[in-house]
């Protein structure tokens, strides 16, 4: 296993694939890419597998719910977030490489205004993307950049870890749900009761931890969390999409008041050889917070598109620009784009 991750890494390789049945896999710029050498992985290699990186405590666990999500450590340098699940009734893995070092955030290749964003004091900074878009990469980085910058207390709420912070001009307590803290909720009334300056929330993904998150965006703490969605509009529609109907006024009124922005990104294929990060970026105005309150979302969209001079962008923007830098393939941006007729216009 050290000798297929460890060759995965000197590819660049960014997740790793095992399956019963199947040689092992490793995705490398976005290609998947067989390890014939290595052999077909077999059951007995699975059940060892697990055996050897879960506790009794997990194994339990991946026994009752068929899957379970943690961090492993197999070395000081390979730290691993492990996917362990079951298909057609054999174990399964995915491995993503979590480096050491986390990634500085001018070196991510991202818009200006995403740094701008952690001078911040108060407020809720979604950062949202596809599974594999490096949302959370952006998300820790961000809270690094606050961490080397500032002087703050910062909390961080995950399930399971996955970056490692170090104190630099910061203080970071780093929770996990399960370990730490019994749940989200919980962890929350922690973050209220301690005074918090800075929140990193692993993911905002259900109604039970929404109202609060909201609330501690509204009073005096900064907040970063990240979101599973393609676009901006589509972040703040699945937040409310969490409540019934008559709830949604409620959570947009706090929306509107704790927003300060979304950063939705998409990696894809650069010419030569790599990834490139696109992004696009909504930043809360007054004209956008009362489009948020009314539940006028749809207009969101066209809000981004025409407010360049305030530093936003929408993905076709993003897109085009990158085409012109010769950065991605037009076939490329019309893939990826929400509205591939709006490629090619500014």
């Amino acid at each position: 296993m050290k000798q297929i991750l460890t060759e995965g890494i000197t590819a660049s390789a960014s997740d790793w694939h095992f399956t019963v049945g199947h040689f092992p896999i490793i995705k490398v710029n976005g290609e998947l890419h067989y390890l014939e050498d290595k052999g077909i992985i077999t059951g007995e290699f699975m059940t060892k597998l697990a055996g050897t990186l879960l506790t009794p405590g997990q194994q339990e666990k991946l026994a009752k719910d068929r899957e379970i999500i943690l961090t492993y450590n197999f070395d000081k340098n390979l730290r691993f977030k492990i996917n362990i699940f079951y298909q057609k009734s054999f174990l399964s893995a995915t491995f993503r490489y979590i480096p050491m070092q986390i990634p500085a955030l001018n070196q991510l290749g991202l818009p200006a205004a995403v740094k701008e964003l952690v001078k911040l004091n108060r407020g809720l900074i979604i950062v949202s993307g596809a599974f594999g878009s490096g949302r959370t990469s952006t998300a820790s980085s961000m809270i690094e950049e606050i961490n080397i910058s500032r002087k703050k207390y910062i909390i961080t709420i995950e399930d399971p870890i996955e970056y490692i912070f170090a104190n630099k001009n910061s203080v970071i307590e780093q929770r996990e749900v399960g370990q730490d803290t019994k749940s989200f909720v919980d962890a929350l009334s922690y973050f209220q009761e301690e005074s918090g300056d800075v929140l990193f929330l692993e993911q905002l993904n259900s109604a039970s931890i929404v109202p609060p998150v909201l609330e501690i965006a509204r009073g005096s703490a900064l907040v970063v969390t990240t979101m599973v969605a393609d676009t901006c509009t589509r972040t703040l529609t699945a937040i409310l999409d969490y409540f019934p109907a008559f709830d949604q006024e409620r959570i947009r009124d706090l929306l509107s008041g704790a927003l300060k922005a979304v950063v939705c990104q998409k990696l894809l294929p650069k010419i030569g050889g790599g990834i490139v990060p696109i992004c696009e970026i909504l930043l809360v105005n007054d004209t956008v917070r009362s489009t948020i309150a009314s539940g006028n979302l749809n207009q969101l969209d066209n809000i981004i598109a025409t407010s360049r001079r305030e530093g936003m962008i929408s993905f076709n923007q993003a897109l085009n620009e990158a085409i012109k830098a010769n950065l991605i393939t037009y076939e490329e941006a019309q893939e990826h784009s929400p509205d591939s007729k709006g490629l090619g216009k500014n």
